[in-house]
């Protein structure tokens, strides 16, 4: 006989079930679940069709041509800030997070 805790025990010794539902009467995980149910993720569908409408159809654009940068290769952050007047086009994020880089590299902000 070994005492754990206080509690004498056996290794022999014979303990009720945690579980007194009959093996036959408890249910599998899958028999939960009917079998012709289908899990759809309504918001994600939802969500597909927002973005559907608001990035319009992939398939009828044509691939991108290669455009000129709109930033020129030797203006600076000063210059590009410099006035209040808006930018003649728009930058797009790519280049703009490209020319901030190389900013910051220059100004050793950026490793």
């Amino acid at each position: 006989m070994m005492e754990v805790n206080g509690i004498n025990t056996h290794n022999n010794e014979t303990r009720p079930l945690q579980n007194p539902t009959p093996v036959n009467l408890q249910k599998k995980p899958s028999e939960n679940i009917p079998s012709t149910s289908v899990f759809v993720n309504h918001a994600a569908t939802v969500w597909n069709e927002s973005r559907r409408k608001w990035i319009g159809n992939v398939s009828n654009r044509s691939e991108r041509t290669t455009k000129d940068p709109i930033i020129s290769w030797s203006m600076t952050y000063e210059d590009l800030l410099s006035t209040h007047e808006p930018f003649t086009e728009r930058i797009p994020l790519t280049e703009m997070v490209d020319f901030l880089v190389d900013i910051w590299h220059d100004e050793g902000l950026f490793d």
